[in-house]
């Protein structure tokens, strides 16, 4: 019965060392280059810092830090092709489809017609 006893005591010391303390919460640091100390930011982002430029699926797109905006008119598809001139082709490809469309339709129409008449002309 001793035994339990002391067994009882060692668990019960134990498990309070075990016990989970709170910690402090973290101090927020910024990692904005505005706030960037000039060596920082030299370290960061190199000496030339003012052009930024990624490389996105198939085109290559570039940030305008002066307006805070990515510019993608002058940016160039990886394939030569300016985004501009990509966006002029995909409109052309939507105009000849919906031109492709009408066309067959029409053809759709004529040979409804054929089959009317060559059904008149076989019925008399």
């Amino acid at each position: 019965m001793r035994h339990f006893d002391t067994m009882a005591t060692i668990c019960s010391c134990s498990m309070s060392a075990f016990s989970v303390k709170k910690t402090k919460p973290r101090k927020y640091v910024s990692r904005s280059p505005l706030k960037l100390p000039a060596d920082e930011l030299y370290h960061e982002l190199g000496p030339k810092y003012g052009l930024i430029d990624v490389k996105v699926a198939d085109r290559k797109i570039a940030f305008d830090i002066e307006s805070g905006d990515w510019n993608t008119a002058n940016a160039e598809a990886l394939g030569g092709i300016s985004s501009n001139t990509a966006q002029k082709v995909r409109k052309q490809v939507e105009v000849l489809q919906e031109e492709n469309n009408m066309l067959k339709l029409k053809v759709e129409v004529l040979l409804n017609l054929v089959a009317e008449s060559i059904a008149e002309i076989s019925s008399t």
